[in-house]
């Protein structure tokens, strides 16, 4: 047995529903170990046959460029080719990273096939924060909405450096909820993709838990995990024109703001002033852990 594979092992709980999981002892091992993976809420089969099916669609003429103060963007289904190292709006927040989004909120047209999937593993991360289990499921609740979406790494060398959450971090922390990142996996490693994958850093030490993860593993994140993806595939050719390589979906908490400026910009700034740039920094204010309502 490996590091990462003795580590997720150690993180992982099996769940035959949402009633099943002992949120205590989640929001515990996360304040321990900042990262936990959840099995049994998403069935592999189901998730693996919406993968094909955005495969079997995908289009890469429909890659937009997005302007982030346009945050009215995000609330439709839309996708953007994401590429560079500036994040935000305030120039101190660099988080490098090469990936497509595809925004599919639950509110939006089921394109993806994956409506019961976002809207069980929102309900999942409502119970984690103590929320109303259909808090901003379907809609928006005191001002946030799911944010649901795909990343999408491509082979031939997408990647994200290793960082710490700001801006979906912010939102839940200015409601006094602490912070968690849900997400869960639509491809799997040795099946769409050989090299690379997602990682998280503790000690010192990367540790690629998802060289052991399946599709439908359901993984949360803290405020305080350091983690990021290494190259998909680097040595492969670049393929921009299917949809390849690695795939998560993220039911994130996001606020409903204003476009322009004054919305966006806000937070972009206040994220950068609380919790630094973000690439490993360390929080630079406000409480690490988690704040239950």
């Amino acid at each position: 047995m490996s590091e990462a594979s003795d580590f997720l092992a150690e993180v992982t709980h099996r769940a035959s529903g949402l009633d099943s999981l002992d949120y205590e002892r989640l929001r515990a091992q996360l304040e321990e170990r900042s990262v936990v993976r959840v099995t049994g809420l998403l069935d592999r089969r189901e998730i693996r046959a919406a993968h094909e099916r955005i495969a079997r669609g995908f289009d890469p003429a429909n890659d937009r460029k997005h302007d982030p103060r346009d945050t009215e963007a995000v609330r439709r289904n839309f996708q953007k080719l994401v590429v560079g190292a500036n994040s935000g709006m305030d120039t101190r927040r660099t988080l490098g990273r090469f990936l497509r989004i595809l925004y599919n909120p639950i509110f939006a047209p089921d394109v993806f096939g994956l409506r019961d999937a976002f809207s069980r593993v929102a309900r999942f991360r409502n119970r984690l924060y103590g929320l109303p289990d259909d808090f901003a499921v379907a809609g928006t609740d005191d001002g946030l909405f799911t944010c649901a979406r795909i990343h999408q790494y491509p082979r031939g060398g997408g990647f994200m450096v290793p960082h710490r959450d700001l801006f979906s971090r912010l939102v839940t922390e200015e409601s006094e909820m602490g912070y968690f990142q849900v997400f869960f996996l639509l491809s799997e490693k040795g099946v769409d993709y050989r090299e690379g994958g997602a990682y998280v850093e503790r000690d010192e030490r990367r540790i690629p838990f998802e060289d052991f993860a399946q599709a439908g593993d359901v993984l949360v994140y803290d405020g305080r995990t350091v983690h990021g993806v290494a190259d998909i595939d680097p040595m492969e050719p670049l393929e921009l024109d299917r949809f390849g390589g690695r795939a998560a979906a993220f039911v994130s908490l996001f606020r409903h703001l204003e476009s322009g400026d004054e919305g966006y910009g806000r937070v972009s700034r206040e994220a950068v002033r609380r919790f630094g740039a973000g690439e490993r920094s360390p929080a630079t204010g406000g409480s690490q852990g988690p704040r239950h309502r």
